[in-house]
């Protein structure tokens, strides 16, 4: 209708214009109408339907067996070096085992203590990826590391100087330090499989 409408007013004022009898003007316009509505001008393009074909049980089986693939690489130990990236001082890092990792800031372990990194937030091998939501369980995989060393980093200069101005300061400023080697990446626990756990324990919030 929005196309129709328009013209029948333009044609309804021309032909009133040009007609001296007010009957005849309105048979005009009834006629020219009907020939519109015969062209099926009013009526709107619609676009061709997609047909989506439902694939989620095939999903499903090819998901079932590269689940069945990857845990029985994880238990026979076969799928080789693994990597992991870890969310550590609000930085993401790729790590592998026997990496250092040199971080800047306030951070409370000293030198010579083991830690545990629990924020795994991918974990793979040449193999497959298993990816977090975002990270992953920590019955799942397993990352430790030992502090190296605790150090100031090298001294960094701050120059300010303002405009038409005769004002000029030069800051000297260090940051503390730590570095991290990264002793073992391991799977502890398969795919697909619900930890049984009681309580709020081994869980992170």
């Amino acid at each position: 209708m929005s196309i129709v409408r328009p013209l029948l007013s333009r044609i309804s004022s021309f032909t009133y214009s040009a007609c001296q009898q007010e009957h005849v003007c309105t048979r005009s316009v009834r006629t020219i109408s009907k020939s519109l509505q015969a062209m099926n001008l009013n009526e709107r393009v619609r676009p061709a339907q997609e047909i989506v074909e439902d694939t989620s049980l095939e999903e499903e089986a090819q998901r079932k067996v590269i689940i069945e693939k990857v845990n029985s690489q994880i238990e026979k130990s076969t799928h080789g070096r693994l990597y992991a990236i870890i969310h550590l001082m609000g930085k993401q890092r790729k790590v592998t085992d026997g990496d250092l990792i040199q971080m800047e800031g306030n951070f409370p372990p000293i030198a010579g203590d083991k830690i545990r990194l629990e924020k795994v937030m991918l974990v793979g091998s040449s193999d497959f990826t298993i990816l977090g939501r975002p990270i992953l369980r920590p019955d799942l995989v397993r990352v430790e590391a030992t502090v190296v060393e605790r150090n100031l980093s090298y001294t960094k200069i701050r120059f300010i100087k303002k405009k038409r101005s005769n004002f000029m300061r030069s800051r000297f400023l260090k940051y503390p330090t730590t570095i991290l080697r990264i002793n073992s990446i391991e799977i502890t626990g398969k795919l697909d499989e619900r930890p049984e756990i009681e309580g709020v324990e081994g869980r992170t919030f």
